[in-house]
């Protein structure tokens, strides 16, 4: 059978197995034809020996006493030859003669069909016998040396080999205390430093891989951290080829690591297949052992409800989200010191999508419940729970934002702030960039409601952010920095400061075409948008021609990506047919 389909692990010897099969009736008949002629070479042989001792007695070189002597001892030989005659007849019936040289085949048939002499002769052409038995016990001699030698230098390497793992386990030990030392103390980049030299000491520990590429994605270092993941990966799976139960959730766990990486990077095809495969696991996990596996069932629905909200795959995510609040409101029933928090992140992921579509009033309920849970959480454990209450204030500032409840937005934006920045100073590169966000949206705010200067300024310190961000890590921070200098190019424009506002715009362009090109789904409207702002900052300065050409363009994409319906498309058609017309004017 073809051991490629089978599960069960085979070794194949270097040696090829034969299998010489023959019929019962036909063995039989190949050991009687050889019993025949081993019978007719023995009576030959008796019948000559008898005819010597005849001569010799005739020649009176024995006596007659000797020679009925001799011819008794020949005939009790021959009553003994009966067990030799079967014994033989069995040995010559089983060989294999295909595996036998041309030489040793020649041999076998002369002594089985009597040609001794022949037989004899073909023996001695090996070499004399005595010689050969020497010279194979000195080789014998010889390799039992050598194997002796082999066998010290085995165990001397085994040694060794015992002595490196043992220093390679201690150096490895020493990294994790300087990487928990240094975590501790919150330096951050000296902690990553730490797991990653544990992680590249041995190249073949899964467990060492994921471990540094788990923490090395909090602090942000997402290259790093997906290499990683990615070698983890394959460890695992070519581990749960032999081992499934005891493999599948490694691969699960490390498959969902690596997709929240490729979704925070934008690669989210990539990411939904790995998010998948992880739920297709876990589920199948869950089936035997739902207490154990159905907390992760949860948490991979609520990331790949994440992915599809960034897709706007919005019916899909809401759905999603909506089975992993369930099981979790299931398991917080029963739990609610482990499970609350997974509780309130749904309800805070699942009220940022009915932001997004306008569900307000389910937004808002959703998140105050997250808060209140949060709050409550961070009271008894400020360090773990203090970014998630941070999160939910933003997003329910921004809701606030967007119904005009300002005065309730400005107060959770700040309180947001004034988290973010206390947990920044301690590990700047795990904070940062949500100080820089709480800044932007303030900023926003702020513009909104004509407070230019005190916008300006927030946009300016979220730029300084996220520029010095995107030097360490362009693909994950670029598209920040095009979308501030994209508000700041807002907030000039607004003001009348057209010089810096145009500068801003197009640096803001440069990066979101360049973004296009790699992901035109996800960067394209950003395209469209920034290109019908910089139409509408020359037709403010009267270079109607430019204007228009910026307009064109917008429109072009926008009837690509929307069609011809969407309002986005009907705005641009009108900006350039205003344009037309002061052109026509003038």
């Amino acid at each position: 059978m073809d051991a490629d389909a089978t599960t069960k692990p085979y070794q194949y010897p270097v040696n090829p197995l034969y299998l010489v099969m023959e019929k019962p009736d036909q063995q039989m008949e190949d050991q009687l034809e050889a019993e025949e002629k081993i019978s007719n070479t023995l009576r030959q042989q008796l019948k000559k020996a008898r005819q010597e001792i005849q001569k010799l007695k005739d020649e009176h070189r024995i006596s007659e006493e000797e020679a009925e002597r001799r011819i008794a001892k020949l005939m009790q030989d021959q009553q003994n030859n009966q067990k030799l005659i079967a014994d033989m007849a069995k040995e010559y019936a089983q060989m294999d003669y295909d595996q036998m040289d041309d030489l040793n085949r020649r041999i076998s048939d002369a002594i089985l069909d009597g040609r001794l002499s022949e037989a004899d002769s073909l023996l001695r052409s090996k070499g004399d016998i005595n010689s050969r038995i020497a010279k194979n016990k000195r080789e014998q001699e010889t390799e039992a040396q050598r194997e002796k030698e082999l066998a010290q230098q085995q165990a001397e390497l085994a040694e060794s080999k015992a002595g490196t793992q043992k220093e390679k386990e201690d150096i490895a030990a020493d990294c994790y205390k300087f990487f928990n030392r240094f975590k501790l103390a919150n330096q951050h980049d000296s902690a990553a430093h730490y797991i990653q030299l544990r992680a590249e000491l041995d190249t073949t520990n899964a467990k060492w891989q994921f471990n540094a590429a788990y923490y090395l994605a909090k602090q942000k270092q997402h290259n790093m951290a997906i290499r990683l993941f990615e070698r983890a990966l394959d460890i695992y799976r070519r581990l749960a080829k032999s081992n499934p139960q005891t493999y599948e959730p490694d691969v699960a766990q490390t498959l969902n690591g690596l997709a929240n990486l490729y979704s925070d990077t934008q690669r989210l095809t990539e990411g939904e297949a790995m998010y998948k495969e992880a739920l297709e696991i876990y589920r199948w996990l869950a089936n035997a052992n739902p207490q154990a596996y159905e907390p992760k069932v949860a948490g991979t629905l609520n990331n790949l409800a994440n992915l599809y909200k960034k897709n706007q795959r919005l019916t899909e995510s809401e759905a999603m989200y909506k089975e992993a609040l369930e099981i979790r409101r299931r398991l917080a029933n029963a739990n609610p010191h482990t499970y609350e928090a997974a509780v309130a992140s749904t309800l805070n992921n699942l009220a940022n999508l009915y932001s997004q579509t306008q569900r307000l009033t389910e937004s808002e309920a959703m998140y105050k419940e997250a808060l209140e849970i949060r709050r409550r959480l961070a009271k008894s454990n400020p360090q773990a729970y203090e970014p998630d209450v941070a999160q939910t204030l933003n997003t329910l500032a921004s809701l606030y934002h967007k119904t005009q409840r300002l005065t309730e937005s400005e107060a959770m934006y700040k309180e947001a702030l004034e988290i973010r920045r206390r947990l920044a100073k301690s590990n700047p590169q795990a904070y940062e960039p949500d100080v820089a966000m709480t800044l932007n949206n303030l900023a926003s705010l702020y513009k909104n409601t004509q407070r230019l200067t005190e916008g300006e300024a927030m946009f300016k310190e979220t730029l300084v952010i996220y520029r010095r961000l995107a030097k360490s890590n362009p693909q994950a921070y670029e598209p920040d920095v095009a979308g501030t200098l994209y508000n700041l190019a807002n907030l000039y424009k607004n003001t009348q400061r057209f010089t810096e506002s145009e500068t801003m715009y197009k640096e803001a362009l440069e990066i979101r075409q360049r973004l296009a090109k790699s992901n035109p789904q996800a960067y394209e409207p950003d395209v469209a948008a920034t290109l019908n702002n910089i139409g509408v900052l020359c037709e403010k300065q009267g270079n109607y021609t430019m204007a228009l050409e910026y307009y064109g363009k917008a429109l072009a994409i926008y009837e690509k990506v929307y069609g011809s319906e969407h309002r986005y498309t009907k705005l641009a058609k009108k900006n350039t047919e205003i344009v037309k017309q002061k052109i026509s004017e003038q």
